[in-house]
């Protein structure tokens, strides 16, 4: 059974609108373009996990980055 991901930490540059977050089990990942809108909605979510992988992993117009 695998672990259950959680968001640890979150950084937002409004000015280049990179979004890159930071998970419980040492990985990083860093989306580009977000909106500052989404960027807000992700600090009203109680569970920042599940944002992540309904709005920012599903929709096109972000490019992501995994960072191992």
């Amino acid at each position: 059974m695998g672990s259950i991901l959680t968001v640890t930490s979150y950084t937002y540059s409004s000015s280049s609108r990179y979004l890159k977050i930071f998970y419980n089990n040492g990985s990083a990942e860093l989306y580009h373009p977000v909106p500052e809108f989404i960027y807000n909605n992700l600090l009203r979510c109680h569970d920042k996990a599940a944002f992540v992988h309904k709005y920012l992993e599903y929709d096109l117009h972000f490019t992501r980055i995994s960072i191992a």
